[in-house]
Order: C-alpha cells, then sequence, then structure tokens
C-alpha cells in the first residue's frame, strides 16, 4: 500500500510528545506493508513545521535539527520512498480541487497542495491527523486510513 502522509502525520510521527505520536507509530502495525511516499514537497513543508514547531516550544531546542538529520537518513537508507512528481501538474490538479470545493469549505493552500501531491503520486492512501486536510482529501476522492 503507498501512503502520503501531510504535515501532521509526520510530526506526530517524528515527536514523542505529539498528541497523535502513538497513533501515527500504529501505522505500520497495522498496515506491514505500508510505503509511505517522501516528495521534494514534504521536504520543505515538514522541515519548516519542525523548525516551527521549535520556535512555538512544543518540541526542544535542537530537536528540530535532530528529527531533519533523521529522516533524511531514513530517506537516504530507503525506509521512505522517494517520489519526484511533475510540478506543473500538481499545481493544475491544486487549482482543480480548490475550483471544485473551495466555495464550500475552508482551504488553505497548502492543504490544496499536499492533496494534490498525494493525487500526482499516485498514492493509494492519504495520513493525516488534520480534521480539515482529511475532508478535502476525502472530497477530492482519496482513501484516508483513520487511526
Amino acid at each position: 500500500m503507498t501512503l502520503y502522509a501531510d504535515t501532521s502525520w509526520w510530526l506526530a510521527f517524528k515527536s514523542g510528545t505529539d498528541i497523535h505520536h502513538d497513533a501515527a507509530l500504529k501505522l505500520f502495525d497495522r498496515e506491514p506493508d505500508a510505503r509511505v511516499i517522501w516528495t521534494p514537497w514534504q521536504r520543505v513543508e515538514v522541515f519548516n513545521t519542525f523548525r516551527q514547531a521549535e520556535r512555538a516550544g512544543f518540541i526542544r531546542r535542537g530537536e528540530a535539527r535532530q528529527m531533519i538529520r533523521l529522516l533524511e537518513q531514513e530517506v537516504r537508507f530507503g525506509y521512505w520512498h522517494h517520489m519526484e512528481f511533475d510540478w506543473t501538474e500538481a499545481v493544475r490538479t491544486a487549482g482543480e480541487i480548490s475550483a471544485e470545493h473551495s466555495l464550500n469549505m475552508t482551504l488553505r493552500a497548502m492543504d490544496l497542495f499536499h492533496v494534490a501531491i498525494a493525487i500526482e503520486t499516485g498514492a493509494e492512501t492519504f495520513l493525516s491527523f488534520d480534521d480539515d486536510q482529511c475532508v478535502l482529501a476525502d472530497e477530492a476522492g482519496l482513501t484516508l486510513l483513520r487511526f
């Protein structure tokens, strides 16, 4: 099973102090053959979120750097399936999702982009602890894995 994880899942998975940490860890108990996609977009969004979590005091000082270093190492070792995608198509898909749904729900541009990239990379399932993100992913036709 190929999964796309948004930023909320990555933070929960990597930070033991996140309220969803235990649930995030259960992914591989529940789906032992899960292949979680890692994209260049997530590298920017997730790493920035780690740094912002440290800045806000949600994680300890210096922890963001450790989390980033470990995640980069895991990507190099192949624990996470690195996947490139066509940025132009992802932007087009995000625009189409916005046109279809933004008059009916509150949508952040970054959430649109996560869903569009999940679609463009062919992810079978979407992971998120963000309720709004889950609603959008579901409306866009992605299968959600709930914990």
